[in-house]
């Protein structure tokens, strides 16, 4: 599957969820609550905020971003990248700042803003809240967009089977959408795709909305792993 190609072609599509302050449903604490409830081990998690700025803004932004970060330039033909990354304050979070430049005036700017760990738990859960509130208020608007992925270790306490008629459930899927690997030698058995009314971002396919994409594959002993995201997985799974 071209998956870069399709992305591109998504991102064009998905559609915007305000950003406000009172953080209705959450994806990720979401996603995370599915997998501890079932008992599966989680390998990483990560939440990124996407926001399209002019070259101005992006340049203030940069200057408050700078306080307690450390800063890392590079610069090719097309644009200039810093990267920020924070003091670890909050055990097992990670956050990180990147801001893109385009040397061509008439293309945006961008902030993409990542925050990341390895486990998760109650007091992961309320300092990823906390950190996540302060990004917004500080460096977002209403027009950011949020992507929330989660990776679990490999497990053989459910089949693929089982696991996807269990997120069916649990997420209360619609327009559910199954694709087969057919790549020889490909560990990935099965990407799924649908819609849930929790979350309001969203893509269209097929004049069907459609904001969670689930990837399960196997190793040789025939465990289980999955990847799962909203409302697209943006990152290699």
């Amino acid at each position: 599957m071209r998956k870069l190609s399709i992305l591109l072609v998504l991102f064009l599509l998905i559609t915007a969820k305000p950003v406000v302050h009172g953080m209705e449903s959450d994806e990720m604490i979401d996603l995370a609550n599915f997998t501890i409830s079932n008992g599966i081990p989680i390998e990483s998690w990560q939440v990124t905020m996407k926001e399209s700025v002019t070259a101005e803004q992006a340049e203030r932004q940069l200057d408050k971003m700078k306080n307690g970060s450390f800063v890392t330039r590079s610069e090719d033909g097309n644009a200039i990248k810093y990267l920020l990354r924070e003091d670890a304050k909050h055990n097992a979070l990670q956050v990180s700042y990147t801001i893109v430049i385009p040397k061509d005036t008439t293309i945006k700017s961008e902030i993409i803003v990542i925050i990341e760990g390895t486990k998760w738990n109650g007091e992961i859960e309320g300092n990823y809240l906390s950190k996540k509130r302060e990004i917004v208020e500080k460096y977002l608007t209403e027009t950011s967009k949020t992507f929330a992925c989660l990776t679990t270790d490999f497990s053989g306490i459910m089949e693929s089977d089982v696991l996807v008629e269990e997120i069916i459930s649990y997420f209360d899927l619609r327009h559910i959408k199954t694709q087969f690997d057919t790549v020889k030698n490909s560990t990935h058995k099965k990407i799924v795709y649908g819609y849930t009314d929790l979350w309001k971002e969203n893509f269209i396919i097929d004049d069907a909305p459609l904001n969670l994409q689930l990837a399960i594959a196997t190793n040789e002993k025939e465990e289980l792993k999955y990847t799962i995201g909203t409302p697209i997985l943006i990152h290699e799974y």
